[in-house]
């Protein structure tokens, strides 16, 4: 049986501890905030029941729970909103229920009054399920403890039966850790994005990574690392990470930087330049998430890419589906040409990787392989080994012998 999930948001530790206290029960799951950016964040990733607000939610005064209230009552009408205000009257209630909320309790809350709104009248339904209250902390102390670490997925040549598979690379993946909602990369990064964060929150992964890395040894292997387009239009980006890369005693050449939410490029021509600065420098990048969302042709045009991920969505059940494999055929066809390798992410079964073999699709990604793991998990097996196979040296030159037959001659 699934819990019940309440969402609870006020800037006030206290009050939160004992809201959560109150309410929590056999079947019942509190999510408790201090930021609006945080529960924004958390209701684009997740869904609840009840969702309780304080209408004043920062130290400037405003009445940001009304952003909220209107958030949920509009993308989410099925959910019960409640507001709280230390100073209610007729107006306070008329622009709570005009935004969505099924009431505005006046603080101090009566919490038998609140506890009826969140478990109904007759009390939550018996469950076997352990009542459970989570924490999101404030982003500002999240980064400063430094608590992000890094496992690794690698991202194996095709072309070569394993095993032991060969290793062209390895993609690093935030990991928090597990008894906070911070733990999902997804809401971290929502969070972040929120507050103006991001820059700070991507050094920290990128650091974790490096530090993760720096455990196997890439042995002429990449290491890929996902990185926010956002982040790396800050100023401080390249000789921060530069140095940082360098510490770790990585060269530039080893380095891959995947684009993710590719819909904050808001001028690609400009990003372009961005990243040709990097470039300069010996780092590549890749394109993540192709075929999905914002990862189109024309920023496999305007980037020039030297791998694009094609989305996983497309490996789902692929030896069952004629129409993906012409997607992915043609896909990889484009890629040869224009001399960009592409990796097929979320191959998870012997079928799938079967039908990637015969669409000559280069490199490929996913459980089928490897979870993603910490270093020493891949240091102590012999289902891997990493660095070039002469295959892999081969379709490098193709590679080569393509991007030169692809420029254009004025």
């Amino acid at each position: 049986m699934s819990q019940r999930r309440v969402l609870l948001l006020d800037d006030e530790p206290a009050v939160l501890g004992v809201l959560a206290d109150y309410l929590v029960a056999p079947g019942i799951e509190i999510v408790t905030c201090r930021e609006i950016e945080a529960a924004e964040a958390i209701l684009e990733h997740h869904r609840f029941e009840v969702v309780v607000t304080d209408l004043r939610v920062s130290e400037l005064g405003g009445l940001e729970g009304i952003r909220l209230i209107r958030y949920v009552a509009t993308h989410f009408p099925e959910t019960t909103v409640l507001a709280m205000s230390g100073y209610v009257n007729d107006d306070v209630h008329a622009l709570g229920r005009a935004v969505g909320a099924v009431a505005v309790l006046e603080k101090p809350i009566d919490l038998r009054r609140l506890r009826r709104y969140v478990h109904g009248e007759q009390g939550p339904p018996p469950s076997e399920v352990e009542g459970k209250v989570s924490e999101v902390d404030l982003l500002d102390d999240f980064l400063g403890t430094g608590a992000i670490s890094s496992v690794l997925q690698p991202i194996v040549e095709v072309g070569v039966d394993g095993p032991p598979f060969i290793a062209h690379g390895f993609e690093s993946l935030a990991r928090a850790p597990s008894t906070t909602p911070l733990r999902n990369p997804e809401i971290l990064f929502a969070y972040a994005s929120r507050k103006e964060r991001l820059f700070e929150t991507d050094l920290l992964c990128i650091k974790a990574a490096l530090a993760e890395v720096a455990r196997l040894g890439l042995r002429g292997a990449k290491l890929f690392l996902n990185t926010q387009p956002r982040s790396m239009t800050n100023p401080e980006f390249v000789p921060v990470v530069t140095e940082a890369i360098a510490a770790a005693g990585i060269k530039n050449t080893d380095i891959v930087f995947e684009l993710t939410e590719q819909q904050t490029i808001v001028n690609p021509k400009a990003f372009a330049s961005t990243l040709g600065k990097l470039r300069a420098q010996g780092f590549q990048c890749a394109l993540d998430d192709y075929g999905v969302g914002f990862a189109n042709l024309r920023l496999v045009q305007d980037l020039r890419p030297d791998y694009l991920k094609l989305a996983g969505y497309f490996c789902r059940d692929l030896h069952l589906d004629p129409f993906k494999q012409m997607i992915v055929r043609s896909t990889g066809d484009m890629c040869r040409v224009l001399g960009i390798p592409i990796i097929l992410e979320n191959v998870e079964t012997a079928d799938e990787l079967e039908v990637v073999k015969q669409l000559g699709i280069q490199y490929g990604q996913g459980y089928f392989f490897a979870r993603p793991a910490p270093a020493a998990s891949y240091t102590t097996s012999d289902r891997f080994r990493w660095g070039q196979s002469d295959q892999a040296l081969s379709a490098k030159a193709e590679v080569e012998s393509a991007h030169e037959a692809a420029k254009v001659v004025p």
